[in-house]
């Protein structure tokens, strides 16, 4: 299908590759500023003080970053199908428009409209936009490598939170049937005894549901002190992950620059063979 040089050079402002040009650059610096103070002005508005002062620049804002993201939604999906994924007019753009960032920029702007033409008024909804912010930084090593190391330890990921599940349900069993005779009320059932569960084993200790009892403190402790052991399981199957990743990553540039120095060149003046790392020898 062919493209018209119009929307190519609308989809690569739009959608940038590790190849950014100034024009996609740009987009993407006003794009964020626009998202930032979007969602200043929500937080800020929350504020009752402040909107009672400020209430017509925060409505004034509001409408101008609707209408920034209002003119984006429709030209990238008018220029989605630059993208060889979603090349069909039809097709190729309902594909485009049930990925996920296309269907945060649509929740963004729709309650806008909702309230407009009928409403319903859904305006919370905006703090989605913040997730635009991740797709800015798609192409950064340091997010791709976080990506990788995650993907590589999944298995071990799993199986740490799996025995600390397994941990809080047993921790959480025990302690409803030691308090649940003497403080009936905070300790009610099982699932509410979860709560006390987490923030012992994360050592957090909001002291909202405490053990009156001699076994349950003991207990307590027992937990709390398990908690620190198994919440260190998973940084630190993080921490070997980024090793290893930082490991492969050093191998491969090592790999690639002795690729280099063994590159064999031909001098102009005496046809002999040099290799790279020899070209600045000194004789």
């Amino acid at each position: 299908m062919d493209v018209s040089p119009l929307k190519q050079r609308v989809y690569k402002i739009l959608e940038p590759t590790d190849r950014e040009t100034w024009a996609s650059a740009t987009f993407n610096l006003f794009i964020t500023l626009v998202i930032l103070i979007s969602i200043a002005v929500m937080v800020l508005s929350s504020v009752q003080s402040l909107d009672e002062r400020y209430s017509l620049l925060f409505d004034v804002v509001f409408f101008f970053t609707t209408i920034v993201f209002s003119i984006e939604y429709p030209l990238r999906l008018w220029s989605c199908t630059a993208d060889p994924r979603y090349t069909d007019p039809m097709s190729g753009r309902l594909k485009w428009a049930l990925t996920p960032f296309a269907l945060i920029d649509l929740l963004v702007v729709l309650p806008f409209y909702l309230v407009l033409f009928t409403g319903i008024n859904l305006t919370g909804l905006v703090v989605l936009r913040v997730f635009r912010v991740f797709k800015l930084v798609r192409y950064s090593d340091s997010i791709n490598m976080i990506i990788r190391v995650v993907r590589a330890q999944k298995d071990m990921l799993i199986t740490a939170y799996l025995v600390l599940f397994i941990a809080l349900i047993v921790a959480s069993t025990l302690m409803f049937h030691i308090e649940n005779p003497g403080q009936p009320e905070k300790f009610s059932s099982i699932p509410a005894t979860m709560w006390w569960g987490i923030v012992t084993l994360t050592t957090v200790g909001y002291g909202d549901m405490v053990p009156l009892t001699i076994p349950g403190k003991i207990l307590g402790g027992c937990i709390t002190l398990l908690g620190i052991g198994i919440f260190a399981l998973p940084a630190g199957i993080l921490a070997s992950g980024f090793t290893q990743e930082l490991q492969r990553k050093m191998r491969g540039k090592g790999d690639e620059r002795n690729e280099h120095d063994e590159e064999v060149y031909l001098c102009p003046h005496c046809n002999t063979e040099i290799r790279r790392i020899e070209l600045w020898r000194k004789k």
